[in-house]
């Protein structure tokens, strides 16, 4: 796994680590976001979840929108 997308990861964990205390749905993610910063590969199953986050939070947490769109990006870039 690349620096970049790490680093993005846990920024993402670390915003939903802050606003998910109350949302289940944020829970899970929280909880996905930090099994692939322990993945060794490059195989990060969080693309459906990162853009249901970002759809779904978007206007509530764009912060938290900007990150996934963020970690996706950088998926996409290394072909995932």
């Amino acid at each position: 796994m690349s620096d970049k997308l790490k680093q993005a990861l846990k920024e993402l964990h670390d915003e939903l680590q802050k606003l998910g205390s109350g949302e289940p749905k944020l829970q899970k993610l929280a909880e996905e976001v930090q099994a692939a910063l322990h993945e060794h590969g490059e195989d990060v199953p969080l693309v459906d979840s990162l853009r249901d986050a970002a759809e779904t939070f978007e206007t509530r947490h764009p912060q938290l929108t900007a990150l996934a769109n963020n970690v996706m990006n950088s998926l996409s870039n290394i072909g995932i």
